[in-house]
C-alpha cells in the first residue's frame, strides 16, 4: 500500500517532486518502495531521518 499522505504529516517534508514527496531524508524523492511501509511507526526512513508529526498551528 503506498502511503503518501503520511508523509503530509511530516516535519520533515519539504514538498513534491514528479509526484514523489521530498524531505529531508529523501531530498531527490521518496523511493515507492519506501512508501508501502507504515511511516509513521519507523524510526528512520533514511539517513537518521524518521516521521515526526508536524506541530499543529494553534494561531487563528
Amino acid at each position: 500500500m503506498i502511503r503518501f499522505y503520511d508523509c503530509d504529516f511530516c516535519k520533515h517534508c519539504t514538498g513534491m517532486k514528479k509526484g514523489h514527496p521530498v524531505c529531508e531524508a529523501f531530498p531527490n524523492g521518496v523511493a515507492y518502495d519506501h512508501m508501502d511501509k507504515d511511516l509513521q511507526n519507523l524510526k528512520e526512513c533514511n539517513n537518521g531521518i524518521g516521521f515526526e508529526p508536524r506541530e499543529k498551528n494553534t494561531n487563528k
